[in-house]
């Protein structure tokens, strides 16, 4: 009762200029504060976009598609797989990772330098479709939305993986060599053919599950290099936080999520690829359920964490209760 009378007079308390510019003044005091700060996270990915919460039944399924390739239909289609399967065996070989027992340095390097350029296409083709809509005075359908998603997941998989790896200058230059080379690459694509841009990001997204599929299996496999050095290596913050993990979780916890976010881009890539341009441009866009149904969950795991605080706060659900065999206590 104390505490609503507090609350009560606070709100009906006479408000005047004495009163609201020193609040104004350390309001904006403390936003410059939290802007300048290195370590606030609050802004990155907390809020603007759900990404999917993933189940460990669907990560095992996810897996289960390692194997899935697309079969090239026609001479584009096959110039593009010849190229991402070229540049796969040349960065294995830059970075020296070995499909049999891959050295933990290899990886660091390898997931930093492809998470920074997996989130230039779907940015890139986002960019476009956001364009096309505004000068043709026309809806998009939903599909920005998607691969704007996408890139955003990329660009939390590579801030996962700085909050784990170390990146030197070396690695620095490459991601932004990498990003100079593949902008102007994928933008061509798309202005000859979007469903170019997105085929090729379906077979780039192929070998990142596949590499992603064989890293998970070394990891829990005793007796190799990376179940060595990872076994009991804890999951980041970041990770934790993103992919709503328990605490407790481990770092191949978070590897076997970045699988499961690869495979689906892999699919997503390769039915837009797939689609007429009539459908690609004119029909709502498919996945638009799936952006519903991870809001819809988000907005749940929220509320559930605000009753739970606030029951906390009165002393929690069990307070005042005992168990009894009686009707009543």
């Amino acid at each position: 009762m104390t505490s609503l009378l507090r609350l009560t007079n606070a709100v009906v308390r006479p408000i005047t200029t004495r009163t609201i510019v020193p609040r104004i003044a350390a309001v904006r005091a403390n936003a410059r504060l939290m802007s300048t700060s290195s370590k606030t996270t609050l802004g990155d990915h907390s809020w603007r976009q759900q990404n999917h919460i993933w189940s460990e039944l669907e990560i095992a399924e996810r897996m289960q598609t390692s194997d899935l390739k697309h079969v090239p239909q026609n001479f584009s289609e096959l110039v593009l797989q010849k190229m991402v399967r070229v540049a796969y065996h040349t960065f294995n070989f830059m970075t020296g990772y070995q499909h049999a027992d891959p050295p933990p340095t290899s990886i660091g390097y390898r997931l930093i330098i492809l998470e920074s350029v997996a989130g230039v296409p779907g940015m890139l083709g986002g960019m476009f479709r956001h364009f096309r809509s505004l000068r043709q005075l026309e809806r998009d359908h939903g599909f920005i939305f998607t691969l704007l998603e996408e890139a955003e997941n990329e660009r939390m998989h590579l801030i996962v993986c700085m909050s784990f790896f170390e990146a030197g200058p070396v690695t620095r230059f490459v991601v932004s060599a990498g990003q100079l080379a593949m902008t102007p690459f994928l933008a061509g694509l798309y202005l000859v053919r979007p469903q170019l841009l997105h085929r090729f990001v379906g077979y780039l997204e192929e070998t990142a599950v596949h590499t992603y599929t064989n890293i998970v299996t070394m990891a829990e496999t005793p007796g190799t290099k990376l179940h060595t050095a990872w076994s009991d290596v804890r999951a980041p913050t970041t990770a934790i936080e993103y992919w709503q993990m328990p605490d407790d979780a481990m770092w191949v916890d978070c590897l076997k999520r970045m699988l499961a976010d690869e495979s689906h881009h892999r699919d997503v890539n390769h039915a837009l690829a797939s689609m007429p341009h009539e459908t690609l441009f004119g029909d709502d866009n498919p996945f638009v359920h799936e952006h519903m149904a991870d809001y819809e969950a988000g907005v749940k795991r929220r509320t559930e964490r605000v009753l739970k605080r606030a029951l906390e706060e009165v002393g929690g659900v069990d307070a005042n209760k005992t168990r009894s065999d009686k009707a009543l206590a």
